[in-house]
């Protein structure tokens, strides 16, 4: 972690709310992008507001503050995963036109980023949680896989692993929709 925000965080353990604010300026994209994939444009603002409660509350026993930006999300992907359990299903979820946009090649048709949208969208929800999770991650909070195996708590290889497996599910469920 960057020392400036290392510093921000130990900062913030100790209630400096200015030092937090920083840091939610910093993460506040990556969450609100999660937290749409999860529950749509509607819940995402109240969803990522939530998370970042959540963790002004926990981050005095925060042990390491290195571990901010895992830590973080994994607050928010357990947070997204309460929302989507208590909602009893996944809302729409529309996908960021550029996850669309590396789908279908937008050289055939010039509307293919909205189909696919239309098309992804359905099939995103059908994937199990740990799928919808590594996908959501990586897309739209825009984090590494190795950054995705930190905030699910596994092996960089099992978020490779599973981003591979969501991407074959996808695969072959838009495929049975698709001409």
């Amino acid at each position: 972690m960057e020392g400036s925000q290392l510093d921000l965080v130990k900062r913030a353990q100790r209630g400096d709310m200015d030092a937090f604010e920083e840091l939610v300026t910093a993460q506040s994209t990556s969450v609100y992008r999660l937290a749409r994939a999860y529950v749509g444009d509607a819940g995402a603002p109240d969803l990522a507001q939530d998370v970042f409660v959540a963790a002004w509350r926990a981050l005095p026993g925060l042990r390491d503050p290195d571990v901010f930006g895992p830590w973080l999300h994994r607050i928010a992907v357990n947070r997204c995963r309460t929302a989507v359990r208590d909602l009893g299903r996944v809302r729409e979820i529309p996908m960021d036109e550029g996850f669309a946009d590396r789908t279908v090649d937008p050289g055939r048709d010039p509307f293919g980023a909205v189909e696919a949208r239309a098309i992804i969208g359905p099939a995103f929800r059908r994937l199990a949680d740990e799928h919808r999770a590594v996908i959501a991650l990586h897309y739209a909070a825009g984090l590494s896989i190795r950054e995705c195996g930190e905030v699910l708590g596994v092996p960089e290889g099992t978020a490779k692993s599973r981003l591979n497996a969501a991407l074959e599910a996808l695969r072959r469920d838009v495929g049975r929709v698709r001409p």
